[in-house]
């Protein structure tokens, strides 16, 4: 957006994590309760991204969400183009299944995009690899106890209506399979598993390619 010369704002729902280090991280702007908008409006006017988090106290490393009226009020700002909004987390893993409160989309969303990172195939279902097995295991219902992500599972999950289609409604949808720089025939194995399962629109990513971020 700010290379076309528009104007973008990065922020949560959920708590996240800042850019890896050795990234440049665009301006940060930290709100106390309702104030994100105001704040942002009053910014730079020029072309850009913002980073917009709240000022509670987080875990070392991570940064803290807006309440989805914030994001409603910073969607209404004039001459911002985009809002990316992260509504879920996976505490670092690669896949996972959102639990019963997630994931908090805000009500001005148009676009929802399920991520998952394609190095979890052929992993065993479990904690170490997976944020919330026992949700993936309520929605595939059956697997063996020692279940691995084969590239169906994973499917099965990401187009499910209570997985990663949960909330979505009438927004478009799109799945985004990442680390395709490390694991480029498990994302290609994945994407095609996530197409099978009926979602059309499939991204194979590694956004860690400032060069090449998207592989197909």
């Amino acid at each position: 957006v700010a290379a076309l010369g528009g104007r973008a704002i990065v922020t949560g729902t959920a708590r996240f994590t800042p850019a890896p280090h050795g990234w440049s991280m665009p301006p940060l702007i930290e709100a106390p309760p309702g104030e994100a908008a105001s704040m942002v409006a009053q910014a730079s006017g020029g072309p850009g991204v913002f980073v917009v988090v709240g000022v509670e106290p987080q875990p070392a490393g991570r940064l803290a969400p807006l309440a989805p009226e914030e994001i409603e009020a910073l969607a209404g700002i004039e001459g911002i183009d985009a809002v990316l909004v992260e509504a879920d987390g996976s505490r670092a893993r690669a896949f996972k299944a959102p639990g019963e409160h997630e994931p908090v989309i805000p009500g001005a969303a148009t676009h929802v995009v399920a991520v998952a990172g394609a190095s979890v195939l052929g992993r065993p279902l479990d904690e170490a690899c997976v944020h919330r097995p026992e949700r993936v295991r309520a929605l595939v219902p059956g697997l063996p106890v020692a279940a691995v992500c084969d590239a169906l599972l994973i499917a099965r999950v990401l187009a499910h209506e209570e997985g990663g289609r949960k909330g979505v409604g009438r927004r478009r949808f799109a799945v985004v399979v990442n680390q395709a720089d490390t694991h480029p025939e498990a994302a290609r194995l994945i994407a095609e598993a996530v197409r099978g399962a009926g979602v059309s629109r499939v991204l194979v990513t590694a956004l860690r390619n400032r060069e090449r971020p998207v592989r197909g």
